[in-house]
């Protein structure tokens, strides 16, 4: 009877150790969410001007079921293959998004970077699941700059000495 009880109560005292002690100890580390993924590898990229101007457009025609369930996509031999095809002939890119900017056709022709990033595996497989291309917009939006506190509705000259209400 002893032992039996001795063994439970080592039982439970592991039990109690391990969830009380943080999950780093162990190896378990939490790890990033693909979004979180892409954005810290790709975030110079993606907070560029010229690509800010059109993601807001692509990532909501991502974060539509409609757009990976299009027929076209299914025809080319799915996701994979129909990037691979995309990157070959950007202009493409309106049989499956029909009102996409100009623009992005022409960073997908021109920009060596975009087309890398198409190219990456976390960035195809983020493309394909909505919360995550959610999650990036999200991040995305996000302000850059944590200790930029002034308020956006300010418009006064930070260098400004003088009081308004003169």
């Amino acid at each position: 009877m002893k032992k039996r009880t001795l063994v439970c109560f080592l039982i439970f005292t592991l039990c109690v150790f391990y969830t009380a002690i943080p999950n780093t100890v162990f190896g378990q580390e939490e790890e990033d969410s693909l979004a979180q993924q892409v954005y810290d590898k790709y975030k110079e990229t993606l907070q560029r001007e010229d690509i800010q101007s059109v993601l807001p457009d692509v990532l909501a025609a991502l974060s539509d079921p409609a757009t990976l369930e299009n027929p076209i996509i299914a025809q080319l031999g799915g996701f994979d293959a129909a990037v691979n095809l995309l990157l070959q002939s950007p202009a493409l890119i309106t049989q499956v998004v029909p009102d996409v900017d100009p623009k992005f056709i022409t960073l997908l022709t021109e920009d060596q970077e975009i087309r890398e990033m198409f190219m990456d595996a976390d960035v195809r497989a983020l493309m394909q699941d909505a919360d995550a291309v959610t999650e990036l917009a999200t991040l995305l939006a996000a302000p850059t700059d944590p200790g930029d506190t002034t308020d956006p509705g300010d418009t006064t000259d930070p260098g400004d000495t003088t009081d308004p209400g003169d």
